[in-house]
């Protein structure tokens, strides 16, 4: 497929240059815009440039600090993009280190393209599928019920615009997960990324002054400074059991996100 601005963007830190030129070239044929890094400290500047990239390959191996430092400091800056590992140590102990630091998959060099390929798309999809979650959760206060695309407190109904609505649903979606302003400006308000993001910060507000919380510490939707929001406590509401059970969110390790 022909690439084009809707092409998902992935960063590829390798630093064997031979095998970071090829996997561009096959990935970038597959439809894929693609980034290449080639020691750990621009793979690190590259991961938490904004905006976001939609999945990071990154080799556990690299010549200046290893990958899983490297995923480690990331995840430490608010960064919960995908990350797939390559190595070529495929013992348990180093995909378990990995795992724990808050990789997301891991492949053993060497491998096939194809399968390379499969596994990126299986990533890709699993973060698209939180988009399309349904279901009612309780947070900060509020139940937010996506199938009727309501909101309510105490059972009455809590008066947001549509701006306000959106950009709730879209952080209940990602809960857990840090959005950038750039992607909520890109994916709620359909705009480029180079407009001016004051606008959120105001949205943002607004939903707090609804919502429980008096300061950053208690409020539901939290500030990632010099990136973006996430929204954490979630609770999805089994209205048929009657009971509710904790929201799948990401932990802080970037682990199990969705």
């Amino acid at each position: 497929m022909d690439q084009n601005a809707n092409s998902p963007r992935l960063l590829v830190v390798e630093d064997d240059s031979e095998m970071s030129t090829s996997l561009m070239l096959y990935l970038e044929s597959e439809g894929y815009t693609v980034t290449l890094a080639e020691n750990g400290e621009t793979g690190r500047e590259e991961a938490t440039r904004l905006p976001g990239y939609d999945l990071i390959v990154l080799d556990a191996k690299l010549p200046d600090r290893s990958g899983f430092e490297v995923l480690r400091r990331a995840r430490s800056e608010g960064v919960r993009t995908p990350v797939l590992m390559l190595t070529g140590l495929g013992d348990h102990e180093h995909k378990m280190r990995g795992f724990q630091l808050g990789a997301d998959d891991y492949l053993t060099k060497p491998f096939e393209t194809d399968e390379l390929v499969a596994r990126i798309d299986a990533l890709l999809r699993r973060e698209a599928e939180a988009f399309e979650e349904d279901g009612t959760f309780r947070v900060g206060g509020l139940e937010v019920d996506i199938d009727e695309e309501t909101v309510t407190r105490d059972g009455e109904t809590v008066s947001l615009t549509d701006l306000e609505y959106a950009l709730l649903e879209y952080l209940l979606r990602r809960r857990g997960r840090t959005a950038t302003r750039e992607q909520i400006l890109r994916d709620v308000w359909d705009l480029p990324a180079n407009v001016e993001t004051r606008t959120i910060d105001r949205h943002v507000n607004a939903l707090r002054d609804v919502m429980d919380g008096d300061d950053e510490e208690s409020w539901a939707i939290q500030s990632v400074y010099g990136i973006g929001y996430k929204l954490v406590g979630a609770e999805r509401i089994d209205e048929q059991a009657g009971d509710e059970t904790p929201a799948n969110e990401a932990s802080e390790t970037g682990e199990a996100a969705a």
